[in-house]
């Protein structure tokens, strides 16, 4: 089995380097929150009565992230479209946010289409591609992906999330720029104990099927490191939220006899006091059924710093993860697959 503090064996498994583009997550926030600076929108992209974040799979990053983090923040609501067409009350009184890293993706870019014909307030996230261009008479946010060395898509977190975050930020809906220098700090300072404690909950879920359970504000960060386990991982994962999932998924760990889950839960000193009491009562529940347990307790003294965090642990692990099974965590076989095959006659 692989070392994982041997970076030249880590190497021969991983060509494309997601382990530098894993490393470079700060870079990545530090970067896409200067570039925004020179954003600047038309007053009229704050009197919108709703927001629509369109993105698939990575690109969606950020507006799962700001759902969780910022509903009790945000006065309008804000919807994650994963779909080809905008939700039937998308008008010219809403702010549609077009997100995709590459700028190919299909259904983004369909999206795009319809905020145009809607005369919807439009803006963007990207570094570059068809939606780059349909983007460039617009305020949106266009990025050159340099601390991305492995060149894929998913692995740009820090650009996509921040990135979401930073245009939140600009049109004025939120007020962050104190607190995100702060979060970006600390997640420097604590990278080197976040990859240690990383490679020590890798060796405990090798051979498992990991459940993510998180609450409130790290919400957004269970849906992203379900999706990391999947990619990255090649390894079956989900996720559930309390307080929903005490309401019914705790009755389905008793069948089958032979399943091999795991649960872990991201826990954090800023929850809700209920969050938290459900989360030791839980625990206790997942142990009486014979499922083994773990747990992440986020590192951070505010939400965003948790966030951040947490997303910095999520992709140590999930990296991790790959190598033990020897695998290149770059590839995503089946993905490219159905891509290529999904418009064939």
């Amino acid at each position: 089995m692989i070392d994982l503090n041997n970076l030249e064996e880590i190497k021969k498994l991983d060509p494309k380097n997601v382990y530098g583009s894993t490393e470079m997550l700060a870079d990545q926030c530090d970067q896409i929150w200067e570039d925004s600076k020179i954003l600047k929108f038309p007053s009229n992209y704050k009197n919108v009565q709703n927001i629509i974040i369109c993105g698939m799979g990575g690109s969606a990053y950020g507006g799962h992230v700001s759902l969780s983090l910022f509903k009790d923040k945000l006065n309008i609501p804000l919807y994650v479209n994963t779909d080809y067409h905008l939700p039937n009350f998308a008008n010219e009184n809403s702010l549609v946010i077009l997100t995709s890293y590459s700028g190919s993706t299909e259904e983004s870019l369909s999206c795009a289409k319809e905020a145009f014909e809607r005369n919807t307030k439009v803006t963007g996230l990207t570094s570059g591609g068809k939606l780059g261009e349909l983007l460039n008479s617009k305020p949106a946010l266009v990025f050159n992906p340099k601390f991305n060395p492995s060149g894929q898509p998913r692995l740009g977190t820090g650009y996509i999330v921040l990135g979401t975050l930073a245009i939140l930020n600009r049109i004025g809906f939120l007020n962050l720029d104190d607190e995100i220098r702060n979060a970006i700090e600390n997640l420097k300072s604590s990278q080197n104990e976040i990859k240690e404690k990383a490679k020590d909950l890798t060796q405990k879920l090798l051979n498992k099927i990991p459940i993510i359970f998180s609450g409130d504000f790290l919400e957004g960060n269970a849906h992203i490191m379900r999706n990391q386990f999947n990619e990255t991982s090649k390894n079956f994962s989900a996720f559930s939220v309390l307080p929903e999932l005490n309401h019914h998924l705790m009755e389905g760990l008793k069948n089958p006899k032979n399943h091999n889950l795991a649960v872990l839960f991201l826990n954090s000193n800023l929850y809700p006091e209920i969050i938290q009491k459900r989360i030791k009562l839980t625990k206790d529940v997942v142990s009486k059924n014979g499922v083994p347990y773990f747990e992440y307790k986020a590192i951070g003294e505010t939400e965003l710093s948790q966030v951040l965090n947490v997303l910095s642990f999520g992709g140590y692990l999930t990296l991790y993860l790959a190598l033990l099974y020897g695998l290149d965590p770059s590839l995503i076989p089946w993905v490219d697959f159905f891509k290529e095959n999904l418009h064939k006659a």
